[in-house]
């Protein structure tokens, strides 16, 4: 079972677990393995998690020296109501 199967299970028992290395209580996973073995959700062997996709850094921001200052227009505008 891998660690998204059993964040939705959990989910669908109604046990609150943000990641898989949440904490829950005895009884909570005991209810969760019943649960799994019981709708064949268990291997024999552990599945490998998909990859997830690699984080690419972001190119540096402009610098406020390098550029120019844009005045903005902080009038407030009004449109037309449709006729």
């Amino acid at each position: 079972m891998t660690n998204t199967e059993m964040l939705g299970l959990a989910k669908a028992m109604g046990v609150e677990a943000k990641s898989q290395s949440s904490t829950v209580i005895e009884a909570q996973a005991d209810r969760l393995r019943r649960r799994a073995e019981r709708d064949g959700l268990t291997r024999p062997e552990q599945p490998e998690e998909p990859k997830a996709a690699k984080r690419t850094k972001k190119a540096a921001p402009a610098k406020a020296a390098d550029a120019a200052p844009a005045e903005a227009d902080t009038t407030p505008t009004m449109k037309a109501a449709p006729a």
